[in-house]
């Protein structure tokens, strides 16, 4: 059995994890400070920096910092939706390019909308599976640690990711599965797999929070868009839905869904037969550039009926019936690609607005997310 000291400090990784942690926040400590900021004594943590050169750095003045600084991103206190998460992140245009830690560090009240949370994991699953050593720091965060256990985010968070302080012990997700009316948890989209129950259960829980109304517009959001992850993903990370209803004090509830996956994406999939199956399609966009792959993306998803194997084969995306069907209400639509992000707002059954956000940090897959806005 691992043993642990008086802090809580399991193993050498531990230890390594902490002080790296404390290092990139705040450079150039002695260990005397080192120590009192992670609460072990100031002789283990002096011997562990001794022997642990490689990957520390004292100057002549005895203070410490990290020999590769880790990539640390920090996520304020206070609601993180969509816009805001990829506003701290676009800084860092290609995170899979780091040579060192990524380091994500939430603040005391940090508080992720689901929105968010779907492309916090989607990255972190992405960065790890690419290679990259990722550290998601929630010490100073536990009420998002509790909520983030209870959406199921941990259940599908890549096991070789680094929690701090730790994952947690037993997933509450599993452990109350269904018995909030509000939520449902994060489910897992398997490529190789028609995910029917998955389906049923977003379908049913949908309905259950509106009305019978919505019965045809759930059903086909979540059975074409959970299989177009089955027919085109392509990747060996599993893609992922989940859904949560939000009752703000002076807004018009509304029900947020979302369904992602780290695939191709919806434009790589198509560019792969685009100039053969469509070759006006392909000379109105060519492959060159983001501007380019915009266009395309708004092409799919007004006109639909778009798909690699060609116009004979009858097999579409299936956007077109999706946004058809959520366009009878109002609802926002956003769609998160590589480096952009395309939303558009429907009321009333039109379309009234929308926005394009461009040279976001890169993301592999698809990425989208329903709002309906609920009277």
């Amino acid at each position: 059995m691992q043993s642990r000291n008086k802090c809580g400090v399991k193993d050498l990784d531990d230890l390594q994890d902490l002080i790296f942690n404390v290092l990139s926040k705040n450079p150039n400590l002695t260990g005397r400070e080192i120590a009192r900021k992670i609460g072990i004594e100031r002789r283990e943590v002096n011997s562990f920096l001794d022997k642990n050169r490689g990957e520390f750095h004292q100057d002549e003045n005895y203070k410490w910092k990290n020999k590769e600084e880790n990539t640390v991103i920090i996520f304020p206190s206070g609601w993180i939706n969509a816009e805001k998460y990829e506003l701290i992140l676009k800084g860092y245009s290609n995170l899979f390019n780091a040579k060192n830690i990524v380091e994500f560090v939430f603040e005391p009240e940090t508080k992720f909308l689901l929105e968010s949370i779907a492309r916090f994991l989607a990255l972190s699953n992405q960065l790890f599976n690419h290679g990259v050593r990722v550290v998601i720091d929630l010490g100073n965060c536990k009420a998002s640690i509790g909520y983030l256990n209870r959406a199921g985010f941990f259940d599908l968070l890549l096991d070789g990711v680094k929690v701090l302080p730790e994952k947690p012990k037993s997933s509450t997700a599993t452990l109350f599965k269904g018995n909030t009316v509000s939520l449902v948890e994060f489910g897992s989209i398997s490529p190789v797999s028609k995910n029917k129950p998955l389906i049923l259960n977003l379908h049913s829980s949908f309905v259950s929070k509106t009305s019978n109304e919505y019965d045809l517009v759930a059903l086909t959001i979540f059975s074409e868009f959970i299989g177009n992850i089955s027919e085109h993903s392509e990747s060996n990370l599993d893609g992922f839905a989940a859904l949560q209803t939000y009752m703000p004090t002076h807004k018009p509830k509304h029900i947020q869904t979302v369904i992602s996956d780290s695939g191709l994406g919806v434009v790589k999939t198509l560019r792969q037969t685009l100039e053969k199956n469509y070759p006006d399609l392909y000379a109105k966009f060519p492959d060159d550039g983001e501007d380019s792959d915009i266009g395309l993306v708004f092409e799919v998803f007004s006109k639909g009926n778009i798909t690699r194997h060609g116009k004979e084969s009858g097999r579409g995306l299936g956007f077109k019936s999706s946004r058809e069907q959520a366009a009878k209400f109002d609802a926002d639509l956003s769609i998160r690609l590589e480096t952009f992000n395309i939303q558009l707002m429907y009321r009333d059954g039109l379309l009234v607005d929308y926005t394009i956000s461009k040279g976001l940090t890169l993301v592999q897959g698809t990425h989208i997310c329903f709002d309906f806005f609920i009277d």
